[in-house]
This record gives structure tokens, C-alpha cells and sequence, in this order.
């Protein structure tokens, strides 16, 4: 069995996360993708897998929670109507966040910004950073970026797990077995 430490990207997105399909492939399609799994450049023993969580935030275990480093947000909720469900829903995501392993991996909120939702207004997109601020994380940890296309959704796992595979600090994060 490899050890691995698997890193997580949380969807927000209303009552049924796992049936949002902002460019035509369900999110639930989406997880259940073959994870891919690279080694540390710095430690043959670490290994690392990233995929998207598609439960509803709450439902998701602690256990999971706490390897969680982004977050995809539909770009619909950054109208004014939808301001009040999905500031709260933030923040009780946010909450749950394990401060110390986004210290080392940083946290980026990606806003999907689909054919349904083409506007993206980015101001508002960044106050769910700002709000990450004012918790008291990193600034220089944080990244908000907006996905247009089915193409940049798919290699958002890809990319990150690439960034993550050449961090040095990476490899003092605990393992768990998959």
C-alpha cells in the first residue's frame, strides 16, 4: 500500500454540489476521476495525491476538512441576491480550515465563472480572501483566480499537485495511508 498525503479542493456550491456542472461535466464525475498521485522532489517516501471534494461542506469529515487547500465557488453567488447564503456558508468552511497546513500550502479560491455565469464581479471575489485575512491567515498564502473553461477546471488538481510536489516544507506534513 503507498503512503500518501492527500490534499482536497472543497465545492460550495448550494444543496447538491456534487450535480453542479458549470461546463457540462458533473462535479460527482469529477471526484470520482482517477487521482493522480506524484513523489516530493525533496523525499522519496512522500507522495501526493489533490482532488475536488464535491459534498456539501458540512457533510465533509473533519479528517478531510483539515487537508482541504481551495475551494471552487460558482460565480452566480457573488451576486448581491446570493450574498447572504454564500457568506455564510464561507464562513462556516472557513472555520473548519487547518491554519498550520495552509500556512505550508497555501489556500486558493477558484470562482467558476460558466457559460450559465459568465460575469465575474472580481472585487467581490476577493472579499472571501479578504475574509480569510481578517482570521488571521497569511496574506502572501492566499490566492483567489477565476476559472472560465472546462479545460482550466480539469487542471486545477493537476497544477496544484505539481507546485505542491516542489515544496520543500511539503514533505513535514503528516502521512496517512490511502
Amino acid at each position: 500500500m503507498r503512503e500518501i498525503i492527500p490534499l482536497y479542493f472543497a465545492t460550495l456550491d448550494g444543496e447538491q454540489p456534487c450535480a453542479w456542472s458549470p461546463f457540462g461535466v458533473p462535479m460527482r464525475q469529477m471526484q470520482d476521476c482517477k487521482k493522480e498521485i506524484m513523489q516530493s522532489k525533496y523525499s522519496n517516501s512522500k507522495h501526493f495525491s489533490v482532488s475536488i471534494l464535491c459534498e456539501k461542506h458540512e457533510a465533509i469529515p473533519d479528517e478531510a476538512l483539515s487537508q482541504t487547500i481551495g475551494c471552487l465557488i460558482d460565480a452566480k453567488y457573488l451576486k448581491p441576491e446570493n450574498r447572504r447564503y454564500i457568506d455564510g456558508q464561507f464562513v462556516e468552511f472557513s472555520n473548519r480550515l487547518d491554519r498550520e497546513k495552509i500556512a505550508i500550502l497555501g489556500f486558493e479560491i477558484y470562482i467558476v465563472a460558466s457559460d450559465q455565469e459568465p460575469e465575474c464581479d472580481l472585487d467581490r471575489a476577493m472579499e472571501f480572501k479578504d475574509r480569510l485575512i481578517l482570521a488571521g491567515f497569511d496574506p502572501d498564502r492566499l490566492r483567489v483566480d477565476v476559472v472560465s473553461d472546462q479545460a482550466c477546471l480539469t487542471k486545477i488538481s493537476k497544477l496544484r499537485l505539481a507546485n505542491i510536489r516542489h515544496m520543500q516544507k511539503a514533505i513535514n506534513l503528516p502521512m496517512l495511508k490511502s
